[in-house]
């Protein structure tokens, strides 16, 4: 099946013109009620959509809409979109929407998750039958990614099991699978959706995009909402204009465009990026959140410790040598200033002393209370459904997950799972590293994805976040069908199917863009 043979039928755009039409009535009527009767309308139409184009024009759309869409709490509460609860219904559990109408209170999944869940049967009815509407032209994932996937899920229903059979709280296990069953589940479908370095192009288009949007939105929201005074500071800005795990989304759109000027990528996307470069720079000043700092300079030293020598390499090298001593005495004269021309210094500072602030203690101490819990359950964990133990009192604060969702995802994974479970549940992330290094030249941003997210998951509770599993999932399926397209890995069977499927016509886009 060729790439013209898939093209969208008109019936297709007039079922999501309705959708579109059914998300505008229900938001201007504004009642709860109407909208919980005309969302079964508008999801069968978005089914009908799904079952009508290929998996991976439903996964890019997918992706879009998790970039894009607000989620309930973004902004601190203190400003809502005009699709608000349009939104909420795709991103939170249905029944969470409106807690007066009791029949949804059954209804503990988002519209998210039955899109995902379609797209599941659809792949599987479209392999039974023989279709190659997905498999046409694709690249076929290596195998032990695919294997280190259902390692990973394996992991996951270990580290839950063994939870409940020591006590553990139900309900609560329940939010700790939330955090960890999506990673898995989305780097599947992307392994049976995407078709390689075909579609680079069209993601990178979709996170540049994504980016610039929710950049705007930041800077909107940071420049028009004020809040009550802080105690300490008195600034009235709000402290994220729009979540956390947007970092995610800035940091690898801002990777995405060094990479395109480092690798010298030619044609009109590494203009374009350059041109949103700005845009995007605003919006993680907008959004206030210091690790998206952190991301970019991580990334961007791990990219020039393995870029191979060239002029931007070389410059850049040359460059830092000769401001070397300037950059010292900055960082001297400003450690201990509060001054606002040595904001990056007290930024650098809030990262490596955790005496600066509050909040940067209070992660400290949280740190030493999960690192002495799993001290006393180093291979199994505590399991699901149990929380780490406060040795060092926290202060109180109204979040009942405090105990079971830590602001270190990477540590409170450790805790939960142990060594077994940990190992288990991290082996996709280091599948994904290994592979992207290996497709270093075409997969610059897919292993960086990588370091980002585990970035925020150390940090600033990244772990099973839309954003970062919807970034990161996709980038490594894309980067292990990279290297299998570069010949530096193979294995019979995936050679067979590689030769065996049909070939469109190679793409001329440079593949180093993702």
């Amino acid at each position: 099946m060729t790439d013209a043979s898939a093209k969208v039928g008109v019936d297709v755009y007039l079922a999501c013109g309705l959708v579109l039409l059914l998300a505008v009535i229900g938001t201007v009527i504004g009642d709860t009620m109407v909208g919980v009767l005309l969302a079964p309308f508008a999801f069968a139409l978005m089914v009908y959509c799904m079952a009508r184009v290929p998996l991976r024009v439903s996964l890019m759309t997918m992706i879009f809409l998790t970039f894009t869409m607000e989620n309930p709490g973004d902004a601190e509460s203190q400003w809502e979109g005009p699709f608000h609860t349009v939104c909420a219904m795709m991103n939170t559990h249905l029944n969470t929407i409106d807690r007066s109408v009791g029949f949804t209170s059954w209804m503990s999944f988002s519209g998210m998750d039955l899109c995902l869940f379609a797209l599941f049967i659809i792949a599987r009815l479209r392999k039974a039958s023989g279709s190659k509407m997905d498999s046409a032209g694709r690249v076929p994932t290596p195998k032990p990614l695919v294997q280190f996937g259902t390692l990973t899920v394996a992991g996951i229903a270990f580290t839950w099991i063994s939870g409940m059979l020591r006590g553990g709280i139900f309900g609560m296990s329940l939010w700790q699978l939330d955090r960890v069953m999506y990673f898995p589940a989305v780097f599947f479908l992307s392994h049976m959706a995407l078709r390689g370095p075909k579609d680079l192009p069209a993601l990178a288009k979709v996170v540049l995009v994504s980016a610039a949007y929710k950049a705007c939105i930041a800077i909107y929201v940071a420049s028009t909402v004020q809040v009550a005074p802080d105690p300490e500071t008195g600034s009235t800005r709000i402290a994220c204009a729009t979540n956390h795990a947007d970092s995610i989304l800035f940091a690898v759109a801002v990777v995405l465009v060094i990479a395109l000027v480092l690798e010298r990528v030619r044609g009109s996307a590494k203009w374009i990026g350059l041109a949103l470069l700005p845009l995007i720079c605003g919006g993680i000043v907008a959004n206030n959140r210091r690790m998206a700092w952190v991301e970019v300079g991580a990334v961007c030293l791990v990219v020039y410790m393995v870029a191979r020598d060239n002029a931007v390499k070389r410059r850049i090298r040359r460059t830092l040598t000769f401001l070397s001593p300037a950059i010292v005495g900055y960082l001297v004269v400003g450690w201990d200033s509060t001054a606002s021309a040595f904001k990056p210094v007290q930024m650098v500072r809030s990262v490596v002393d955790p005496q600066t602030d509050g909040s940067t203690l209070w992660r400290e101490i949280e740190n030493y209370d999960i690192i002495t819990t799993l001290q006393m359950h180093p291979f199994f964990g505590t399991g699901f459904g149990n929380g780490y133990i406060e040795f060092f009192p926290l202060p109180q604060i109204p979040y009942a997950l405090e105990h079971y969702a830590p602001h270190n995802s990477i540590l409170g994974m450790w805790c939960y799972a142990g060594i077994v479970g940990y190992f288990a549940m991290t082996s996709l992330w280091v599948g994904g590293i290994y592979f992207g290094m290996r497709a270093y030249h075409a997969a610059l941003v897919s292993f960086g994805s990588i370091v980002i997210y585990m970035a925020q998951c150390w940090g600033d509770m990244g772990l099973g976040t839309s954003v970062g599993v919807y970034m990161v999932a996709p980038c490594i399926a894309i980067a292990g069908k990279l290297l299998v397209v570069s010949g530096d890995w193979s294995s019979r069977k995936s050679a067979r199917k590689f030769e065996a499927a049909p070939q469109g016509p190679v793409p001329q886009a440079d593949p180093r863009a993702a």
